[in-house]
């Protein structure tokens, strides 16, 4: 009888020590809380925990964002900062795209960019910045795309099971922010054209912001894409002229 005794009152203690019991807590961001824990548990921020896992999960996005954002290699690391200052136009035409950035950040109704200028402009780098940017800081999906390259993914899913032409450009014309480079590099008898003007119909009809970035005139890429898609590009866009000569030739006078 003894020894059931024992045995009741052990089991008992145990239940007690399982027990929550109520406590107070003082986090240094959060001041004072309150929590149920475990006997012999010390108090933890429940806020503060929320704020970590939220921040983890911003921060897989980021880096998966960032893998598929499509941006070439060499300008994995490009900044604003780092374009050499050339000219008062090139300043004005930086601050004014830096300006954008800042705005499709804060509202996705932010409209179109267009830019234009000849090789060796930083345009490729302006763009590559402002899709690291709105990643790094804002976790918006950017997706970075020649108009080539976006004609060669949509090409392939031809015959593979399971994808579609219509699901590719559906997707292209998802993305919160995408940016078409070498826009007026496509073959005018090809499907290139007819999958560039079904996502600029697509994503204007929908007012998504997309960077158009071209070596061409506006009248140039009338000729070379159609009068219509022109048009779409340039509503309520922010139109920027890179004017100045080409950095490589620059290095290479230096």
């Amino acid at each position: 009888m003894d020894g059931l005794n024992k045995a009741l009152r052990y089991f008992d203690g145990l239940a007690v020590l399982g027990r929550m019991v109520p406590a107070m807590g003082v986090c240094a961001v959060h001041g004072e809380f309150g929590a149920e824990l475990l006997p012999g548990r010390e108090p933890i921020c429940l806020k503060c925990s929320h704020e970590r896992e939220r921040e983890r999960r911003m921060q897989e996005r980021r880096e998966m964002l960032l893998q598929g954002c499509g941006i070439p290699g060499r300008y994995r690391q490009a900044k604003f900062r780092d374009l050499q200052p050339v000219c008062e136009a090139q300043a004005a035409v930086i601050e004014a795209f830096k300006g954008w950035v800042a705005w499709v950040g804060r509202d996705r109704n932010a409209g179109n960019v267009v830019i234009t200028g000849g090789p060796g402009t930083g345009k490729t780098h302006m763009a590559s910045a402002a899709t690291l940017n709105l990643i790094g800081h804002r976790g918006l999906g950017v997706r970075y795309v020649t108009a080539d390259q976006m004609r060669t993914e949509i090409c392939e899913t031809w015959g593979r099971p399971g994808r579609s032409e219509h699901a590719e450009l559906s997707r292209f014309a998802a993305y919160p922010v995408l940016i078409i480079d070498e826009v007026e590099i496509l073959d005018p008898n090809g499907h290139g054209l007819r999958y560039l003007n079904r996502v600029v119909d697509s994503r204007s009809a929908e007012g998504l912001p997309t960077v158009y970035i071209s070596n061409q005139t506006k009248d140039g890429l009338r000729d070379m894409i159609g009068y219509r898609a022109v048009s779409r590009m340039y509503e309520n866009a922010l139109i920027l002229q890179c004017s100045w000569g080409d950095y490589r030739d620059r290095r290479l006078a230096g």
